[in-house]
């Protein structure tokens, strides 16, 4: 039997991928995203998914001759990024968070890695930071993922077992936006609703958890903005993202070790 080259491989997910882009209100970083995802190195539909359409949103669309699919229902985070992994009908799926930015050879490398991991259920890259301006910069977050992805992924292409248990139960490394997924091996896969700031994290520790395989790049490939207009600064000063985090170390660890956690987190708020 005759294998397909991986470069044939590579073509066959980017031409059943989409990039949908769950947009909130009026995001002024979306149209720097979207021009990103159309200069990718190679091609792929683009979708943007919404469940607060306005006249912003249809008017930057349009600019970019990209198709706006409305979610009927306004149930938060959760039912937004469920509505948008279904909103396209394609196998393989990317949610572009509308704040960031996409170095032009993200998708070739995460077709790339799924290609040659078929079993794997997600690709992830790793990610720097930017302020609003774009400009560069570091955090004591940053510096705790590059940390964890270091020590428990490595080099390494693919991430399971207890090894990737280990990868997110010190913290939350893998950066929603940088991620691939496959949704045939996601199966009946959703993001849990009774969560605002870790649904991503608890996502992850439900996937490894069932045996899943998630391919990885080290490569920076996705540019994630933080400034106090985004939701994930909104959630820190709304001590949400402290209650959440407490959960998760909770669910991850005995009592002893989530305290110990919770108190060396409390230092990064």
């Amino acid at each position: 039997m005759t294998v397909p080259a991986i470069g044939s491989q590579v073509s066959d997910v980017a031409a059943n991928h989409t990039f949908v882009v769950p947009a909130y209100k009026k995001s002024p970083y979306l149209p720097a995203c979207l021009a990103s995802l159309k200069a990718q190195t190679i091609g792929s539909a683009i979708v943007i998914a919404t469940s607060t359409p306005n006249a912003f949103v249809a008017n930057v669309a349009l600019a970019h001759g990209i198709e706006v699919v409305v979610n009927p229902i306004s149930g938060g985070i959760a039912a937004d990024w469920n509505f948008a992994l279904a909103a396209s009908g394609s196998r393989y799926v990317t949610l572009a968070h509308q704040d960031d930015v996409y170095a032009p050879t993200f998708l070739a490398t995460t077709a790339a890695l799924l290609a040659r991991h078929g079993d794997a259920t997600l690709a992830f890259t790793a990610a720097s930071e930017i302020d609003s301006a774009g400009t560069a910069r570091s955090s004591k977050v940053l510096r705790v993922k590059d940390l964890l992805l270091a020590t428990f992924a490595g080099r390494r292409e693919i991430v399971r077992g207890v090894r990737g248990r280990l990868l997110v139960s010190f913290g939350n490394p893998i950066s929603c936006s940088a991620i691939t997924y496959d949704r045939h091996r996601l199966g009946d896969f959703s993001f849990a609703g009774d969560l605002q700031s870790n649904l991503d994290w608890l996502a992850w520790v439900t996937l490894l958890e069932r045996g899943d395989r998630f391919a990885y790049s080290g490569e920076r490939l996705v540019a994630r903005r933080y400034n106090d207009e985004t939701e994930t600064s909104r959630l820190l000063r709304s001590g949400r993202r402290r209650v959440e985090d407490h959960l998760m170390f909770d669910r991850l660890w005995p009592r002893p070790i989530s305290v110990l956690l919770k108190r060396a987190y409390a230092l990064g708020y």
